[in-house]
């Protein structure tokens, strides 16, 4: 898994980029779900997500191409190390979650939120899930559940046990969907290091932003 001192960079970095962007905890949601997901999903695909670029107005705010990439490095980093803990060391496997220091209550709700992300950008791919074998449908399920529950579309008591159970079903859901998906399709390769561009290459201004975001490179990154 990624290194305490990479994660708290990775999340400066990111808490850096503005409100608009992933938190950390959300991100490590999404690309569980992502790697779970039945159907690859290529980075331009999802990258765009992580800075929530819902409009064609919006942009990742990076302050030129080596710190559009320095971020972009981090989190394929993490998406990776988590796709190699998955595949190599399952039983090692734990998600990211922030937890309330007052009363140490782990705070799952945007964790699952990235998840449900993921879920959003193959929604038909997930049926193979749901009429899998028992230990998967119930793990689809409850993450589906959760997701009802993280966006107030289902009410449960306080103190019901799909709450307080939550981090570490959640935890189990992630291993179990994920070998259902090594068992029946090809596993996910690590990406390798990624950039922007390769070092000396100059984009055209109107061209497709080598970041994925599907805009012209002149009103993405290229507007710094």
């Amino acid at each position: 898994m990624t290194t305490p001192r990479r994660a708290k960079q990775l999340d400066e970095e990111l808490l850096a980029l503005g409100e608009g962007t992933m938190l950390l905890d959300e991100l490590d949601g999404f690309i569980a779900g992502l790697l779970t997901c039945p159907e690859l999903i290529m980075p331009s695909d999802w990258l765009p997500v992580v800075w929530h670029e819902d409009s064609a107005d919006q942009a990742p705010v990076f302050e030129n191409r080596d710190h559009a990439n320095r971020v972009l490095g981090l989190v394929m980093e993490h998406y990776n190390n988590v796709a190699r803990t998955l595949m190599e060391r399952p039983e090692r496997y734990g998600p990211l979650f922030c937890v309330d220091t007052r009363n140490d209550d782990v705070l799952w709700e945007l964790w699952i939120g990235g998840f449900e992300k993921a879920v959003a950008l193959r929604p038909a791919a997930w049926k193979e899930l749901l009429d899998a074998d028992a230990d998967t449908a119930a793990a689809m399920s409850g993450m589906l559940l959760l997701a009802e529950i993280a966006r107030g579309d289902k009410e449960v008591e306080f103190d019901d046990p799909i709450l307080t159970a939550a981090p570490d079903k959640i935890a189990d859901w992630v291993v179990i969907l994920n070998e259902w998906r090594l068992a029946n399709h090809q596993p996910i390769q690590d990406s390798g290091p990624t950039t922007f561009t390769a070092p000396g290459t100059k984009v055209g201004r109107n061209k497709p932003c080598p970041c994925g975001s599907g805009k012209k490179y002149k009103k993405c990154c290229g507007l710094n």
